[in-house]
């Protein structure tokens, strides 16, 4: 008897998890490569936002996308550029005697980066607002706050749009294991 005949069902078994495993990869990559974006030119979810709630015309439309588009190359600018002085933070820790200022000189440069970021959100949504006319700026006050959130980039861990998990930031009562720390409640009088 041959060595096919005696392990057959091995051999079949295992040319169907090969091919399994090609169409599962094979499906993966058509649904990320077929995953929508946003429409060309059309801004984002912001920008569809603010149009509706504050009601602006065409023209300035047209001009929140081109700020939208100008904020988003100068904040991924800003970003890199914190991303650069962090990692340059964290090197230090490479060097076994890093003085105190050094680390302090470090540190700061993290946290100028960290303020060039908000000095470009700042500015952004003061162009916006200059957009406005009086009665627009006051919806656009009342509405700016709902804005930042959307633009806020996820908590870590954390993917944007989805609710958090039960145990993230969604307190359902005493930690597992029945293990309650937070001792009894105040006596009543």
């Amino acid at each position: 008897m041959s060595y096919f005949n005696r392990n057959k069902w091995w051999v079949i078994a295992f040319i169907l998890l090969i091919t399994l495993n090609i169409a599962t990869i094979t499906a993966f990559w058509l649904v990320r490569d077929r995953r929508p974006g946003p429409p060309p030119g059309a801004g984002s979810g912001v920008v569809d936002f603010l149009v509706k709630e504050i009601g602006f015309d065409s023209t300035q439309k047209q001009k929140l996308i081109q700020l939208r588009s100008q904020y988003q190359q100068d904040i991924m600018e800003a970003r890199k550029n914190n991303r650069a002085a962090k990692d340059a933070f964290f090197a230090l820790l490479q060097q076994p005697d890093i003085s105190d200022s050094a680390l302090a000189k470090a540190a700061r440069a993290s946290t100028v980066a960290d303020q060039q970021s908000d000095i470009i959100t700042f500015r952004h949504f003061q162009q916006i607002r200059k957009l406005c006319n009086e009665t627009q700026q006051k919806k656009f006050d009342n509405v700016l706050q709902e804005v930042l959130r959307m633009i806020a980039p996820p908590p870590p861990g954390k993917q944007q749009g989805l609710p958090p998990r039960r145990g993230e930031g969604m307190p359902d009562g005493p930690p597992p294991g029945g293990d309650d720390r937070r001792g009894p409640p105040p006596p009543q009088q």
